[in-house]
């Protein structure tokens, strides 16, 4: 039998054969007739990383890179939150593994519509805007909670500790050798790196979802308020500590609004507000993200920013403007300035 896809053995090839429709339209027809599915049209979603299409609006058909493992955590986590029904995900269809040169694995859920906050965010009011980062808050806070037991023995490909000190290793080296910082300022951070590091030891693990920017979190109206309609790509999830969480939210989600930062804080764990630390983990753990580095270089770019940034304070006001004003000089959470921005229905 022939195979229907070419020989895919790295990220330059991968990259360039994802998003192919007609490349993967006889692999999808293949996988539809073994599930039993029937369709009419394709689209490929906005932002993805995995060949990904959604058919007639209806289903979505995820077939996972070759070159990470993210097929066991994803199915295995909406499988459990879908079961707890504390956080809204897409219902799985069919999983299986379709053999082409290799095994592909594949995921076909429910398509589930939804507008991004990326999408409204120039047409809808300040309130609005809080009322969402409460909701998000809420929704995260209830991630967090899921029990871990039953992902304990899901392979993630990576151990959270071998994650964290590969990490660890890249960051500083990635954005000196792109000429983002200066060696003293390399230096400045590897300090606060080592700390939050050997801190984090002691924290408790529990669900990140990894990748909460725009595009995974879909919204909708109802009763006049901003709901979460569906959390979706779990696909870079972990078992690890819940700083992780913060810089896809901070620098992606809400773009550094402190103002919405501190309402998606009191809506999920309002004693961060009192936590003078949080703005160094904030830090640290955007450069140990997996994602810190790109996310850092691209919004030197957008900013225009010159580089290298030569004091930690200039990178503090490009990166994290505003999150040490979380705290006055008591150490006591400075709240909302003005009472018709808040949110109706904060938690009490």
């Amino acid at each position: 039998m022939p195979y229907l896809l070419p020989t895919i053995e790295s990220w330059s090839d991968w990259s360039a054969t994802f998003n192919d429709v007609d490349l993967w339209r006889p692999v999808i027809d293949a996988i539809c007739d073994s599930e039993g599915i029937r369709y009419r049209s394709i689209q490929i979603p906005r932002s993805n990383t995995n060949a990904v299409f959604i058919l007639d609006s209806q289903l979505v058909v995820k077939i996972y890179s070759p070159f990470w493992s993210e097929f066991d955590m994803e199915a295995t986590l909406i499988e459990v939150l879908g079961a707890n029904r504390t956080v809204s995900v897409p219902e799985i269809v069919a999983a299986g593994r379709y053999h082409d040169r290799v095994s592909w694995n594949y995921l076909i859920m429910e398509y589930l519509d939804g507008l991004t906050l990326d999408a409204v965010r120039p047409d809808i009011a300040r309130r609005d805007l809080l009322c969402i980062a409460t909701e998000v808050g809420r929704m995260t806070r209830s991630l967090h909670e899921t029990p871990i037991n039953p992902l304990g023995g899901v392979d993630t490909g990576e151990s959270w500790d071998d994650m964290v000190d590969r990490r660890r290793r890249e960051t500083l080296p990635e954005l000196a050798g792109s000429g983002i910082i200066t060696p003293q300022v390399s230096d400045a951070l590897n300090v606060i790196l080592e700390e939050v590091v050997a801190n984090s030891n002691r924290s408790p693990r529990v669900v990140v979802h990894g990748d909460l920017e725009s595009d995974h979190i879909l919204l909708g109206r109802k009763d006049r308020e901003w709901k979460i309609t569906s959390v979706i790509d779990f696909g870079d999830a972990k078992i690890g500590v819940r700083d992780y969480e913060w810089m896809p939210l901070w620098l992606g989600l809400f773009d550094r609004d402190i103002e919405a930062m501190r309402v998606f804080l009191e809506a999920y764990d309002r004693s961060l507000l009192t936590d003078e630390e949080l703005p160094r983990r904030v830090m640290a753990w955007t450069l140990l993200h997996d994602f810190g580095s790109d996310a850092i270089t691209e919004l030197i770019e957008k900013t225009n920013t010159p580089t290298p940034v030569v004091t930690l304070g200039e990178l503090r006001q490009i990166l994290w403007p505003g999150l040490e004003e979380l705290f006055d000089v008591c150490g006591e959470a400075r709240f909302y300035l003005r009472s018709d921005l808040l949110p109706r229905d904060l938690p009490e």
